[in-house]
């Protein structure tokens, strides 16, 4: 490596003191670095670049991209000092009085003091940073999953679902005009207010997903599905304790029912992953008698061998009950084997970006990821407790979860 980093810290910035050259093969190393640090919750970073001695466009690159993620999340990024073979390339560039500014105050940039309700279990902290109460939604379902077992959807009891601003939906569809035009790839969707997205099982592996705009609504033919309206009451931010480094789902769940005093709620979640487990359809469940008998079911349906899309950012819908719930058991499964939360939830997964950690909002996330992110995968998450060979359930680092109280469960027929 022929990039040196050294690093200190004050109550205010960490200062990274970088020697040698920022080429096209360091500037990764460099990014990296910052990343981490972000990650780690530090947002405020200066630059001695003093040491450099070459400043290559790679290196720029990585420069002004960390600039407008630190910017995009309240944080701070700027050069303290460089050597003047960096000042003269910045100044080509036009970058040099951008990245060389230092802000007049930098505390007003660190995240702000918020008036918060703090837990503390397992080694992780969980804080209520907001709170609106008498909130609640109904949930909404659609169609049986459990036709899935015996070829049982049909073109009737399809429906179309459109997305709105607000909506949340998850079940089994696919983008498309028609059942008929989606019935080789309905596999497992989301709607995000506005976004809608699925995983076609056609064997592909690669989601795909529509935005509205203007006169254009995503919408997803569904087979069958669960929806609600995002209406949150508290918004709960979690994150490790030093030394600890990811949380189970339900043990997540199961804190988050204690320190809100509710067993059945709708989730939506932004997460850094832990490593996924789940499941996606490698072909439509439409016409095909035998998806879940053995041996066809290992190519049929696609299952995590270990946990998957480590520190990539998530989001996350679905609707969490207790197991005395009736209404929804059709629709959900025990989180995990001690069956305090029954659960259905699909997760999105996209490239890592820092989040901020105040005034969060979460349609400005949807919004940010859909517009400028790659969504890369779309899981069914379960719980996978084979004896022997289980890898377990998923696991998050940090993140934030809307919490929405469920005031009731309806059961819906196609029009």
């Amino acid at each position: 490596m022929n990039l040196k980093i050294e690093q200190t810290n004050t109550a205010i910035e960490t200062t990274l003191a970088c020697t040698g050259r920022l080429d096209a093969n360091s500037a990764g190393h460099l990014n990296d670095y910052i990343n981490n640090l972000v990650r780690e919750g530090h947002y405020g970073i200066a630059l001695n670049l003093t040491g450099i001695e070459y400043l290559s466009s790679a290196g720029i690159r990585t420069l002004v991209n960390q600039y407008k993620n630190l910017a995009s999340v309240n944080g701070v990024f700027y050069i303290a000092e460089m050597s003047e073979n960096v000042r003269q390339v910045l100044d080509m560039v036009g970058m040099e009085t951008m990245l060389s500014k230092k802000p007049e105050t930098q505390s007003a940039k660190q995240p702000e003091k918020e008036e918060e309700y703090e837990h503390k279990f397992d080694n992780y902290k969980l804080k209520i940073i907001d709170s609106r109460n008498n909130r609640a939604t109904v949930i909404n379902l659609h169609g049986n999953p459990e036709q899935i077992t015996n070829n049982g959807f049909t073109k009737e009891k399809a429906r179309t679902i459109h997305s709105d601003e607000k909506l949340f939906s998850l079940g089994l569809g696919a983008i498309g005009e028609s059942y008929d035009e989606c019935s080789q790839r309905f596999g497992e969707y989301i709607i995000a207010g506005k976004n809608a997205a699925y995983l076609p099982a056609d064997g592909s592996q690669k989601p795909d997903f529509m935005q509205s705009s203007g006169k254009l609504v995503a919408s997803v033919i569904e087979l069958y599905g669960l929806s609600f309206t995002e209406n949150y009451s508290w918004l709960i931010r979690f994150e490790p304790q030093p030394g600890n480094h990811s949380i189970e789902l339900s043990q997540l769940i199961n804190h988050i029912s204690e320190i809100t005093g509710k067993h059945n709620f709708a989730l939506v979640m932004v997460a850094e992953s832990g490593g996924l487990v789940g499941t996606s359809l490698n072909v439509s469940p439409v016409h095909n008698q035998n998806i879940f008998s053995f041996p066809d079911v290992k190519n049929t349906v696609n299952f995590t061998t270990e946990p998957s899309h480590n520190k990539m950012l998530t989001l996350s819908a679905g609707v969490i009950t207790s197991p005395d719930e009736k209404e929804a058991s059709r629709f959900l499964r025990p989180l995990n084997d001690s069956e305090q939360h029954n659960g259905h939830i699909h997760t999105m997964v996209f490239p890592y970006i820092p989040l901020k950690k105040t005034n969060v909002d979460l349609y400005e996330i949807i919004d940010y990821l859909f517009d400028n992110s790659e969504l890369t995968d779309l899981l069914h998450l379960t719980n996978d407790n084979r004896e022997i060979s289980g890898i377990g359930e998923s696991r998050f680092v940090q993140g934030f979860c809307w919490i929405t109280p469920i005031e009731s469960i309806k059961q819906q027929t196609a029009k």
